[in-house]
């Protein structure tokens, strides 16, 4: 097995240092996502895989390298659910931001790199050739005519090209189907009963033509950034439903934003708590996950000009900063007191919905939407974890949604998100308790990638050669 040590971002294929077959995490306190902690625990690997997860008082095989975890805290590997392999540059020039922030796995939620490059990717990361996340992807974002983001996108104008779409992207090795804002309503169900019929999940935003309670019922398996949630808790729904159609058939540039911002206005200003109550026990029936991008969301309603002085954007590739500036940032510049005004209430609102949706039972997962700006690949992931205790999970709560419930989604959960015999061995060591402080899962004092073991000094190299790289691209 090849892997990169120097320069790994430049995918030199010098091997690294021969790691050992087995190794001993011993006297560690382990949390799995499961259960209550366990203390003083060794964790044996072997190979990729975890051998054994018992007591230290039992002896530790003599062909194991030992490694002290003696007020430390084991982990699973976190799962980032939201990030995007974009150009320009190589998007896995971020892949090792990701392996040393103990992100070991990343669902990418649609970009312009074309499914067979994906699929490269992914096989390069299996096989050793990178060092890099677990991946899934679903290939081109599905829209209506007059894409978000055409770049991005395949068009599906109506239910036949929609159905035709899902097909091709399934047989060409999508690992489920994204959905985005201008999907037509016919073609929006015809991705739904197709993804039933071939058995691939479909998730993303909840389009413009139907509602989040329709997008549930269709088994729209999670929800990005809690798009258009907040439209379904409205009394006036159904009368603001036709005043978005309105806004959306404008041709006039003026009008649609003066038409956006009555119904956004109207959204905010009609909240039903009890409409509420029947969506949230709705998606926890029908199983609708919530990714709610929080760090991500949070930048864009409250934008703090000190982001162009963070000292992590010299990991972000050169050809990419500039968009990493609020004052250069067209999508903030170009907005008014009242578009920041409704901005900030939409966030503070969609916010708010968390803790009423932790009550009914919806289930969440952890996503940053890297590397849009303010969203950093990596390290990103933690700042989420940080924004979603805020929001109203508890700790274990939080590191769950990175870990156990990303697998159990994904159905990996015979591979991963937890610590047990069996499973792969993608685990972080950290030197204080994330369940103190969900803050301490930044302190990594160690990633054990597939049972290759990668203490301090070779994460630095990682985090050195991902700035190296950034620079050159």
């Amino acid at each position: 097995m090849r892997y990169a040590c120097a320069v790994l971002l430049l995918a030199l294929s010098a091997p690294c240092a021969a790691q050992p077959s087995a190794l001993a995490i011993t006297h560690v306190t382990v949390i799995d996502g499961r259960g209550a902690p366990q203390s003083d625990m060794t964790v044996l690997v072997q190979g990729a895989r975890i051998a054994a997860v018992r007591a230290s008082a039992q002896a530790v095989p003599p062909a194991a390298t030992p490694i002290d975890g003696r007020g430390r805290f084991l982990i699973p590997a976190l799962w980032d659910m939201h990030v995007h392999l974009m150009r320009p540059g190589r998007p896995e020039t971020y892949f090792a931001l990701y392996v040393a922030n103990g992100v070991l796995g990343v669902r990418d939620m649609g970009g312009d790199l074309p499914l067979a490059d994906i699929q490269r990717l992914k096989r390069e990361v299996e096989d050793g050739t990178w060092l890099g996340p677990h991946l899934l992807a679903p290939g081109p974002l599905l829209d209506g005519p007059y894409p978000v983001l055409p770049a991005l996108s395949r068009v599906a104008a109506d239910a036949p090209s929609a159905a035709a779409a899902v097909r091709e992207l399934r047989a060409q090795g999508a690992d489920f189907i994204k959905v985005y804002n201008r999907l037509p309503r016919d073609a929006y169900f015809a991705v739904a009963a197709t993804s039933r019929q071939l058995g691939i999940p479909f998730a993303g935003h909840v389009p413009f033509s139907v509602s989040a309670r329709e997008a549930s019922d269709a088994g729209q398996k999670s929800i990005e950034h809690l798009f258009n949630v907040l439209f379904a808790c409205s009394r006036r729904e159904d009368e603001l439903m036709r005043e978005k159609a309105r806004m959306l058939d404008s041709s006039d540039a003026d009008e649609r934003r003066r038409l956006r911002r009555d119904y956004l206005r109207g959204v905010l200003d009609s909240y039903d708590a009890d409409k509420a109550a029947a969506l949230f026990a709705r998606f926890a029936r029908n199983g609708t996950w919530q990714v709610p991008t929080l760090v991500q969301r949070r930048f864009f309603a409250e934008p703090d000009p000190q982001i162009a002085h963070d000292p992590r954007l010299r990991y972000i590739q050169r050809s990419q900063r500039l968009r990493w500036d609020p004052q250069q940032d067209g999508r903030i510049q170009n907005r008014d007191q009242e578009d920041r005004e409704i901005e900030r209430r939409s966030y503070a609102m969609d916010r708010a919905l968390i803790p009423a949706m932790l009550r009914a039972g919806v289930r969440f997962l952890a996503g940053t939407d890297s590397p849009d700006p303010y969203a950093w690949p990596g390290f990103g992931l933690h700042d989420e974890l940080v924004a979603l205790v805020d929001a109203g999970l508890t700790p274990m709560q939080a590191l769950q949604a990175a870990t156990r419930n990303a697998a159990e989604y994904l159905g990996l959960q015979n591979e991963t998100g937890t610590i047990a015999p069996g499973l792969r061995a993608d685990l972080v060591l950290l030197d204080a308790d994330p369940l103190v402080d969900i803050a301490n899962t930044r302190r990594i004092v160690a990633v054990i990638a597939g049972g290759r073991y990668l203490p301090q000094p070779a994460l630095q190299a990682l985090l050195a050669d991902a700035a190296a790289a950034a620079d050159a691209h």
